[in-house]
């Protein structure tokens, strides 16, 4: 009897050996999954926003969001880039032909640009053209480069010793940079309408607070 207990105790520790479950296989985490499937490429920019040194940089963070959501398009704004001696002419005031020049490089670095994306400097040095034909200008634009170079220095109230009101520059900033999207991006003509912000010779802080924001 004893003999057949002790038999009976082995059978059932080898079989117990025999039925223990096999290591289950290992499950991919998420990452693993994730890495596993095709990366999805980025969304090409519409248009690169590129501060230079000196602009604030939560004025370019709205409009990024702000023509984001207004015009469906993908809007990007890069880290500030620097401003060279050789963007300024003898007046001391940035001349636009060389801020193109000068940042020709950079701008042919940035990602995810397509033919048809443009590029909007953005600057709170005072503007103007190589020629000099005026005294200053709010904006230059450069077709061919599909560059704009927007100046903010006469946007503001306290550039003329007025009280600085940061609302009404931001409006008026937001108009010039609708304005050189509408140039470059869309193809738009200059308009005589004074509702449309692409309304055409803009020579004073008095025209521009007339102009309106829609195309």
């Amino acid at each position: 009897m004893k003999r057949i207990l002790l038999l009976l105790i082995a059978i059932t520790v080898v079989s117990g050996c025999a039925t223990t479950p096999s290591k289950p296989e290992p499950v991919a985490s998420s990452a693993t999954k994730e890495s596993a499937q095709p990366a999805i490429p980025d969304k090409p920019v519409d248009v690169w926003l590129m501060p230079l040194e000196g602009f604030p940089p939560e004025y370019a963070r709205e409009l990024e969001k702000k023509f984001s959501a207004e015009l469906c398009l993908n809007v990007r704004a890069t880290v500030h880039a620097g401003r060279t001696p050789k963007m300024f002419g003898p007046s001391k005031q940035m001349l636009g032909e060389r801020v193109r020049d000068e940042l020709k490089v950079p701008l042919q670095r940035l990602y995810d640009v397509t033919p048809k994306t443009i590029f909007v400097v953005l600057t709170r040095d005072d503007l103007n053209s190589e020629d000099g034909g005026t005294r200053f200008l709010f904006a230059m634009h450069f077709p061919p480069e599909r560059l704009s170079v927007v100046s903010m220095a006469r946007l503001s109230d306290s550039f003329f010793g007025k009280k600085d009101t940061p609302e009404v520059t931001k409006l008026r900033l937001y108009k010039m940079v609708k304005k050189a999207i509408g140039t470059q991006y869309y193809a738009y003509p200059r308009s005589t309408d004074l509702k449309s912000v692409m309304y055409s010779p803009v020579m004073s802080l008095d025209d521009l607070d007339a102009v309106g924001t829609d195309f």
